[in-house]
């Protein structure tokens, strides 16, 4: 009950609650969007409330909504038709009240497009028509944008050039952009530029290009492989007085770096920075992945230090990009410690990452590194994805370790991850190679039962595994199977395989495809030929090798220049040298010249025969027949005189290869600087190794190994050390030989605990011993009479499952003869006890 003060209470006729309740719904509606809290399942509750309150002037509100549900759905989403349902709606229960404007059916055109509906945007854009509205640029756009992002942009060049200007809108810059972006799209980047010059040469002047449109076509010929004409449009801009932004410089530094420009993109960076321009971490991280891609890691170091005095911290891209360059250059090792540092610095990193640094232990072998980088990858809450699981399971496949990548296969679908392509095609190829081809088979059945389409490569690994089983029947329906799935094996499918047979040794069973190629229609080519002479001069069978070149002609194939190198490399394999110089003289009567690998060939094949005065005639006749030998050839023949203690003929040679100008490779260097060794002119080859140290040429460990072994061997210890401690500095890390060489001096000085220290070092730093190594390392501690430690080194070579060189079970059954030793024979592993009773 009311009080006595309260006023009384007005009843409100329902006819005027309703434009009330419309108007608290209209502001409410407003107030949302412009806070930006409106969210999908708000807009449709908003939207069925006002639908009977609705007046002509809801048709704002009503836009508010439409544009809220838009935005709220992703492509392809569940609810996708709940703008065209809501826009229904409205037309048929507010026809006599509020009808759709221009800007309705504008979101609705735009919604259509998103979802790859086209054909109802341009049903809608019919509608527009048929209600006497004129259409505006932003209508259009919506459709010029639907249009190329179905790639067909012909079309959307007729809407722009022609259609637009029929209906009275004249195209604006988004237009254009969007029609830009669309040819670039489609790799047209020429035509994009010749319509950016249209624009830009336009007499009126009524839609100059923007700093977006001048962007898209600069990305767009970078992508296209067009790197002058794109940075010759970026010069334009400043004659157009168009100023370029941090995207536009980004995107100029990027496709420079890619292109391996990567001194003009750094020129690119110093004129951003001078124009005022700030670099973000992308402009950098683009340069950084141009100087790993060219190999240039002081450069990276430097980038790095500019990054950070500029203020950027580098992110999870750029960490990446480092991980990257160290282990495609096999320095897994530093990679691990960046990757570790990265976490401790605070930055996660992703799936990508992890993917890298797995890449790098897989490629490297290192198992055992790889596996438990998987397991803290888990730890770490960073879920595996299919590329992560696919790598571990090829590195398991490609090791033999079938039963491992088994097991990484039924991961995946324990992680809720079905195995692709990829996945099956690993397995299977590891296990024809294995010759468990039956096995492979089901793994091909339950493939296709589970919709995965087979590849290319999958039907080749199964059929070079039949192959290996005689089973040429199951071959012939493989064949069937393919052309089922639209695969046409042709002559490349068929050689690709022989080529694999050749490689591991079943040249007959590649002789036998070769048949099966023709039995099925795909008539053989010179390089199936080819690829099948190989294998037989592989196998040293140079008779079938040469039945082989006679079938070719028999069949209307011509040999080429490559048959014949690639027998006149069997003969000199097999030190039939003399066969090898009548086949050159073969090559030239049947209208072939040869070439640098014909005369390369032959050139080997003297000096691994001794025979260098030969060699030295060929090279003369070589150059004299106008064969411009490259830098392989001039190795070569470096080599041989070296190897022959032609000492003065080499060193005259090296030096005319300066004069000329030749580019020399690490491999010329490493032959020097060996060959000077060799012969006792260590301080020579020291001071062209710190000649080629101060010009920051690119050393590989090879070379490292040369010199300390030279510089031990020549009494200079503390010089090898210095060396050996310099490796890490030109972003290499020591190799097993580097280790066995260090390891082997400390032991001979006495240093028994600094040479145990070093080979737990080396076992930590990723690096295993070979065989070799251990076997010398005995022998080693032997000469020493260091029993108890030759024990711990014969219980690795049996963990490993190496064996004892000769020369080593001689020395130690030599050694365990004496008296004084025969006491310490039981320290050795169990198996070694027979030793005892020998020396009895």
């Amino acid at each position: 009950m009311p009080g006595p003060l309260a006023s009384p209470r007005r009843h409100v006729p329902q006819r005027e609650r309703r434009p009330r309740r419309c108007l608290e719904l209209e502001r409410a509606i407003a107030g949302r969007v412009r806070s930006g809290s409106l969210g999908l399942d708000d807009a449709v509750k908003m939207f069925d409330e006002l639908l009977p309150h609705a007046r002509p002037a809801s048709v704002r509100a009503f836009n508010q909504l439409l544009t809220a549900v838009s935005r709220a759905q992703g492509r392809g989403s569940s609810s996708s038709e709940l703008v065209p349902s809501l826009f229904n709606r409205m037309a048929r229960a507010c026809s006599d009240k509020v009808a759709p404007d221009l800007h309705t059916y504008s979101i609705l055109i735009n919604r259509f497009c998103r979802i790859g509906r086209l054909e109802l945007g341009f049903a809608a854009f019919g509608l527009i028509l048929k209600t006497g509205w004129r259409v505006n640029g932003i209508v259009i756009n919506q459709l010029l944008k639907g249009v190329c992002d179905r790639k067909c942009v012909s079309e959307a060049m007729d809407i722009l050039l022609r259609r637009m200007p029929e209906f009275g809108c004249t195209p604006d810059v988004v237009s254009y952009s969007t029609v830009l972006k669309g040819l670039c799209n489609e790799k047209r980047a020429e035509e994009a530029l010749e319509l950016l010059h249209m624009m830009a040469d336009d007499g009126g002047g009524s839609c100059p290009p923007n700093v977006v449109a001048y962007t898209t076509v600069i990305n767009g010929l970078f992508r296209d492989g067009q790197v002058d004409k794109a940075y010759n449009l970026f010069r334009e801009m400043d004659d157009r007085g168009i100023s370029p932004t941090v995207v536009t410089y980004t995107t100029v530094i990027d496709g420079l770096s890619k292109a391996q420009a990567v001194d003009r993109a750094q020129g690119v960076l110093q004129q951003m920075i001078h124009k005022g321009v700030k670099p973000n971490n992308w402009t950098y991280n683009c340069l950084i992945h141009g100087y790993c891609s060219s190999g240039q890691g002081k450069e990276v170091v430097r980038m790095l230090k500019e990054m950070s005095a500029h203020g950027h911290k580098p992110d999870t891209v750029t960490c990446t990009l480092l991980l990257d360059h160290l282990c495609k250059s096999g320095r897994c090792t530093e990679a691990r410690k960046i990757f570790d540092s990265m976490i401790e610095k605070g930055t996660k990193p992703d799936v990508t990452t992890y993917g890298v640094l797995l890449h790098g232990y897989a490629t490297k072998g290192a198992l055992s590194d790889m596996h438990g980088l998987l397991d803290l990858m888990v730890e770490n809450d960073v879920s595996p994805d299919h590329h992560i699981f696919n790598i571990v399971l090829c590195a398991y496949a490609k090791g033999g370790m079938i039963d491992e990548a088994m097991h990484i296969f039924d991961q995946m679908r324990q992680q809720g991850l079905s195995p692709n392509v990829v996945s099956y095609a690993a397995l299977i190829d590891a296990l024809c190679k294995l010759g468990r081809v039956d096995e492979a088979m089901l793994k091909f059945d339950q493939m296709i039962h589970e919709g995965v389409t087979p590849g290319i490569v999958i039907f080749s690994s199964l059929v070079y595994g039949l192959c290996t089983v005689d089973k040429w029947e199951k071959a012939e329906e493989l064949f069937s199977e393919m052309l089922n799935q639209g695969i046409h094996p042709d002559a490349t499918f068929f050689t690709t395989i022989m080529r694999n047979l050749c490689n591991g040794g079943w040249v007959m069973e590649a002789q036998s495809l070769l048949d099966l190629m023709v039995h099925v229609g795909v008539r053989p080519n010179v390089i199936s030929y080819t690829t099948l002479i190989d294998g037989y001069c592989l196998a040293g069978r140079m008779k079938e090798a040469m039945k082989l070149l006679d079938a070719m002609v028999r069949v209307g194939l011509k040999p080429n220049t490559v048959s014949f190198n690639t027998l006149l490399h069997g003969y000199c394999r097999a030190g039939r040298i003399e066969e090898a110089v009548k086949l050159l003289d073969a090559m030239v009567r049947v209208g072939l010249k040869p070439d640098t690998v014909s005369f390369s060939t032959l050139l080997h094949g003297y000096c691994r025969a001794g025979r260098i005065d030969d060699a030295v005639r060929l090279f003369r006749e070589m150059l004299s027949n106008e064969v411009k030998p490259g830098i392989v050839t001039y190795n070569i023949v470096l080599h041989g005189l070296f190897q022959s203690g032609k000492f003065s003929e080499a060193k005259e040679l090296y030096l005319n290869m300066i004069k000329s100008g030749m580019q020399l490779n690490i491999y010329t260097y490493n032959t020097i600087l060996n060959g000077l060794c060799k012969n006792k002119c260590v301080d020579e080859a020291f001071k062209i190794f710190q000649s080629q140290c101060s010009k920051d040429f690119q050393l590989d460990i090879i070379t490292f190994n040369i010199m300390i072994d030279a510089l031990l061997k020549s009494g200079r210890k503390e010089d090898a050390m210095d060396m050996f401690t310099a490796i890490s500095a030109h972003g290499l890390g020591p190799h097993v030989v580097t280790y066995r060489l260090m390891i082997e001096n400390l032991i001979k000085e006495g240093l028994l605990e600094e040479s145990d220290n070093l080979f737990s070092a080396m076992e930590k730093s990723g690096c295993s011993p070979d065989s070799c190594m251990l076997n010398a390392l005995v022998r080693r501690l032997l000469h020493r009479g260091e029993i108890m430690r030759v024990g711990v080194y014969l219980s690795k070579i049996d963990e490993m499952n190496f064996s004892l060189e000769a020369a080593t079970t001689s020395l130690l059954i030599s050694v365990l003869s004496r008296e004084e030793y025969q006491h310490h024979a039981k320290s050795l592993p169990e198996k070694y006890h027979f030793l005892k009773e020998i020396n009895k």
